[in-house]
């Protein structure tokens, strides 16, 4: 093993300052100077308990310090990745790149065995567990990092790491596909895995909305959306399902909560400018005639000083086709205002804004039965199908409205019912 020098480290600075590498390093390079360092032990199992909290699932094929490695990596912003996220070069960045990553290998391939055997552990040292089972198909795509690293030149690694920040993005992009707002982008790791397929009927609207997406995430024109209708329709769920249809296109969620709609403009600022494709969705967006919040969003989405970056698009969900709660005194003019009309239309406006809108209207008996019928046939529910039928419409008429979420419903509670022994089949 040679010297490890960190300092020469000027773009992955985030790798610089990791306490859990600095450790390992300076052990590292007491045992390049000699290698009686039984001395270093409580150096060394810091390490070892540091790491193994650290890391709770392997995204390599090797082991719990290459997956570390190949993680600070991949989630490294410096000039390098962000550049190649976007699909930029230049010359000089990569020739600091190159120049580091003789570090980075260095610091992949410690030999861990070597060195544990100096402390007596047996053979069994974190830095060298590996899954037990699965180990190939438990690989992820991070495993082109560990590739990369492991490629004869340092001009190799670069050029394959430039490859993968451009396909993956960097930092916490490459990290989460979904996040939330909360005064900051919260990466989701466990997000609802929906598909369309689980979405029965509303084709036309779920092609609409995928056919947008996919001019977006092209680059072409696309436009903001607005889907509403009638509630558990599956307005939402369509939504959600891009991401899993289109997650390996840099396609990234960001959920944000109606009541943070103020801060639409601090996202879009937070986001501009980076190489993945973003979906600004709020769910189930409606404000009151007394809230003056419509003003803000309304500028944002078109017409503010500040135009959308091409890689924004804003989704939103409502139940309601103007977003704006109309009353009955509005219908009449009796708002108070002297030119009632044009507050009633600047308020109406609105949906405007949304260069597409999609329809969600609850179905009717017989496309409830059908959507009932599929997702039965998803969940290999096994019942007669005319038993099936009768019991759904016995839901149906206990229910306040027919949707995909009521069939759901229904379907959970059947499927109990079935497994408890309380249905034939």
């Amino acid at each position: 093993m040679s010297k490890i020098n960190l300092d020469s480290l000027v773009l992955y600075d985030n790798i610089r300052q990791d306490g859990i590498v600095q450790a390992a390093v300076k052990i590292v390079n007491e045992f390049d100077y000699h290698e009686y360092i039984s001395y270093m032990e409580a150096e060394y199992y810091l390490v070892q308990r540091e790491l193994l909290s650290a890391t709770d699932h392997l995204d390599i094929n090797g082991t719990y310090w290459q997956n570390y490695i190949c993680r600070l990596i991949a989630e490294s912003e410096n000039r390098f990745s962000l550049m190649s996220e976007k699909g930029k070069s230049d010359g000089n960045i990569r020739a600091i790149a190159v120049r580091e990553m003789g570090e980075l290998k260095k610091l992949y391939a410690i030999d861990w065995e070597r060195i544990g055997s100096v402390f007596g552990d047996g053979g069994v040292s974190v830095c060298c567990l590996r899954q037990e089972r699965g180990l190939e198909s438990q690989a992820g795509h991070r495993d082109k990092i560990r590739l990369a690293l492991e490629a004869d030149t340092n001009e190799k690694t670069a050029d394959k790491l430039i490859g993968y920040y451009g396909e993956y993005g960097c930092g916490i992009f490459e990290r989460y596909h979904a996040f939330l707002w909360d005064g900051m982008l919260v990466g989701v790791r466990h997000y609802d895995k929906i598909t369309f397929d689980r979405i029965i009927g509303y084709d036309r609207q779920k092609n609409a909305l995928i056919e947008n997406t996919e001019f977006f995430l092209k680059g072409y024109p696309a436009n903001n959306v607005l889907l509403y209708g009638d509630r558990g329709t599956g307005k939402s769920s369509s939504v959600k399902a891009l991401l899993n249809k289109f997650k390996d296109s840099k396609l990234k969620l960001i959920s944000l909560n109606k009541n943070n709609v103020d801060d639409l403009y601090k996202i879009i600022e937070s986001v501009a400018g980076r190489g993945c494709k973003f979906i600004i969705f709020i769910d189930d967006l409606s404000f009151d005639d007394t809230e003056i919040g419509y003003k803000h969003f309304k500028s944002v989405i078109e017409g503010g000083v500040e135009a959308q970056p091409s890689n924004v698009l804003i989704y939103v969900t409502s139940n309601r086709r103007n977003l704006i709660k109309e009353t009955w005194k509005d219908r009449a003019g009796d708002s108070g205002e002297v030119h009632s009309n044009d507050g009633m239309q600047e308020r109406l406006s609105l949906a405007d804004r949304f260069g597409l809108c999609i329809t969600y209207t609850a179905p009717g008996k017989e496309e409830f039965l059908h959507i009932v019928k599929g997702i039965a046939k998803q969940e290999n529910l096994e019942i007669d199908e005319n038993l099936l039928v009768e019991e759904a419409l016995k839901w149906d008429a206990r229910q306040k409205g027919r949707s995909g979420r009521v069939a759901r419903q229904f379907i959970n509670h059947i499927h109990a019912k079935v497994l408890n022994g309380g249905l034939g089949s």
